[in-house]
């Protein structure tokens, strides 16, 4: 079973050898300052260079043993494309936006309709899209979108965002609208580069700030649109929603998304009896990552496995700091315990024989 098929298969409900463990990239971040000193390709250079990116992103897989290939390394990237000023950062810190395009929602108006072939950096993520789709047929290449109530947050100072669900309704809703229609044509020619799965990162449509009636109105309307529109050319959908979830679970249920990724703040066991018939993807702890050691990572890693997570991955992505010792421990938690399944699978099988 190659990378491709068994993630493929978890996402569409088929059976597998064992558990996939990917890091989708965008805002869950699929970097390491130790490969980038392997490969030359460092930060914050590779953010504009396709040639250095898509070296990164496949010795990023080489090394960590993670099963897919995400890009980019940010999720400034569509926010920059509609004028938002990005600091692109150093070797362990990611692009920031640092000056809004928006003073206010209502400006949304003044925005221009995204040619993905054109505008920013858009059209460097597609040419590594379509280069590493070529060049690694048989590994799952994620295309990254941001979220439409992140990605106002990233043209609009947040508060400003935030204050205006309940003073201007009308005009969050007709920028959110606005924001999802070119959010999909971003997304429709990801696919066509080669994307195989579609990651949609809405970090700010967490419940913790919304509540589940602002989800509900603010955020689930237009992520269904964007996964409708993804599911029409055929491609599956994970959705990341950041910080405890478990009070818009019944909202979570409306989602179309085939998985929802969760922060490691999410109660693992209230989200399998909540959600029905959705992959849960998680939820190894960034920090702990980073800061914690082997034996916290392949325990934290394993638990999740025997729990019956269906793709093991970091909650929020990776810190550029987190050394490839730690990494490889989860990697290699989720290849070992296919290994243990098979065993266990021939054993039963056997004495089946015998009896």
């Amino acid at each position: 079973m190659t990378e491709k098929e068994r993630l493929l298969k978890v996402l569409y409900g088929e059976k597998v050898d064992r558990t996939p463990v990917i890091c989708p990239g965008g805002m869950m971040t699929m970097a390491s300052r130790e490969v980038m000193l392997k490969t030359g390709c460092r930060w914050p250079a590779v953010h504009r260079d396709a040639e250095k990116m898509v070296t990164l992103a496949l010795a990023m897989r080489k090394e960590t043993g993670f099963e897919n290939i995400g890009i980019p390394f940010c999720m400034t990237v569509e926010a920059e494309a509609w004028g938002g000023e990005v600091e692109d950062g150093d070797e362990v810190t990611e692009p920031t936006i640092i000056n809004y395009p928006l003073q206010s929602v209502q400006q949304w108006r003044d925005l221009k309709e995204l040619n993905p072939h054109k505008e920013g950096r858009l059209p460097i993520i597609l040419t590594c899209t379509r280069i590493l789709s070529q060049k690694m047929p048989d590994v799952p290449v994620i295309g990254n979108l941001v979220g439409p109530l992140s990605l106002a947050t990233s043209l609009v100072d947040a508060i400003t965002l935030f204050k205006s669900l309940r003073k201007e309704p009308e005009d969050v809703h007709g920028m959110l609208g606005f924001l999802t229609d070119n959010c999909i044509r971003y997304g429709e020619s990801l696919t066509r580069s080669g994307a195989d799965v579609i990651a949609i990162s809405d970090p700010s449509a967490t419940g913790e700030i919304l509540g589940p009636k602002m989800f509900s109105e603010f955020a689930l309307p237009y992520l269904n649109k964007m996964i409708t529109h993804v599911h029409a050319l055929g491609k599956p959908v994970i959705v990341h929603i950041c910080g405890n979830v478990s009070s818009i679970c019944e909202a979570l249920n409306g989602l179309y998304s085939e998985c929802i990724s969760v922060d490691s703040s999410a109660n693992m066991r209230v989200l399998k009896d909540a959600l029905h018939g959705k992959k849960l993807m998680g939820n190894v702890c960034t920090r702990l990552l980073q800061n914690g050691n082997v034996n916290s990572v392949q325990s934290v890693s394993k638990n999740l496995i025997d729990f019956g997570i269906d793709i093991l991955a970091p909650a929020c992505g990776l810190s550029a700091k987190t050394p490839l010792t730690h990494i490889k421990a989860m990697t290699e938690a989720a290849k070992e315990s296919g290994k243990a399944k098979n065993y266990a699978e021939r054993k039963s099988a056997l004495q089946s024989l015998k009896d």
